[in-house]
């Protein structure tokens, strides 16, 4: 039995506009198309990164699906010899430059994922306990990215275990890739962590971060319309001076100006260090390929 209720609210946003869903394969994804089996407006986007032994089983799912529902179906496929280094990050740069060349091919207006509670909250306890600066804790349920507009109507709704459930229900054929439950990567310890505890315990965990959001969206709001004076005057540095969201408006700043650029508490105060320093004309390095200039009062962009 599927959720109507779920169902009817995304028919309803979707609007009949043309719709990407990105689909790996797994229970979340080929639940979320499972739901969508039946809307006409729909390109479906599949990633084989080829890394697994088995990986051609997920792509057969996805296949297979789309064949029997007439959707239509992009397949990018990846030789396993780009697996050195950071795979996780890229793995998702070559996802999204994918779903960005197919989502402009084919003219969409909305990127769909299957992100879930869990996805959720392993994110946040991520953010968390690397202390790297946020206004939001968790994977949003909708941003721009590559200039695509990208939502996630499962982040808040169900938990993995319930996905599973509905799969059984309405006999959904889906992949598992055994490599999430090895403890290889940082989020798959998390994962396990969780699945340790009772869902009460989860749920809490879960509004507790859900209710640090709405705590950090007020203060969101008091930055925006302080980053807005301080754009007005070209990010004069003396601005910052006394400044009670120091910390907030160097986060946007770098935030805006620099996507890839990881920050940490401490990294944004030696960033304010920098700037407000009597050193009137000077050079910070954020990473490997960014700077940032202090030119007479002014930040400069590299």
């Amino acid at each position: 039995m599927e959720d109507n209720n779920l169902l009817n609210n995304l028919l309803v946003s979707l609007n009949n506009k043309k719709v990407l869903v990105g689909v790996s394969g797994g229970p979340d994804s080929m639940f979320l198309l499972f739901l969508l089996r039946n809307y006409k407006n729909i390109v479906v986007a599949h990633v084989n990164y080829n890394k697994r032994e088995d990986s051609t089983n997920d792509e057969n799912i996805v296949r297979e699906f789309c064949k029997k529902h007439e959707i239509q179906l992009e397949v990018l496929s990846l030789k396993n010899t780009y697996i050195k280094g950071n795979f996780q990050e890229i793995a998702r740069n070559e996802r999204y430059e994918f779903y960005k060349e197919i989502y402009d091919k084919y003219s969409c207006e909305i990127l769909l994922l299957a992100h879930h509670k869990d996805d959720f909250l392993e994110t946040a306890i991520m953010q968390f306990e690397s202390k790297r600066y946020s206004f939001h804790y968790g994977i949003k349920e909708t941003n721009r990215l590559l200039n695509m507009n990208i939502y996630r109507p499962l982040i808040h709704i169900y938990w993995k275990d319930e996905i599973l459930e509905l799969c059984k229900q309405n006999k959904i054929n889906y992949a598992v890739d055994y490599t999430n439950a090895m403890d290889i990567y940082t989020r798959n310890k998390i994962r396990n962590s969780l699945k340790k505890i009772s869902l009460v315990e989860k749920e809490n965990l879960y509004k507790n971060y859900i209710s640090k959001n709405n705590e950090l969206s007020e203060t969101e709001n008091m930055v925006d319309k302080k980053f807005n004076e301080w754009k007005d005057k070209n990010f004069e540095v003396n601005f910052l001076k006394d400044e009670k969201f120091y910390k907030e408006l160097i986060y946007k700043l770098i935030n805006t100006n620099y996507e890839k650029v990881l920050l940490s508490s401490k990294k944004i105060e030696n960033i304010y260090q920098f700037l407000i320093s009597q050193n009137r004309t000077s050079k910070y390095k954020l990473d490997n390929q960014h700077f940032l200039v202090k030119r007479k009062n002014l930040i400069i962009f590299n």
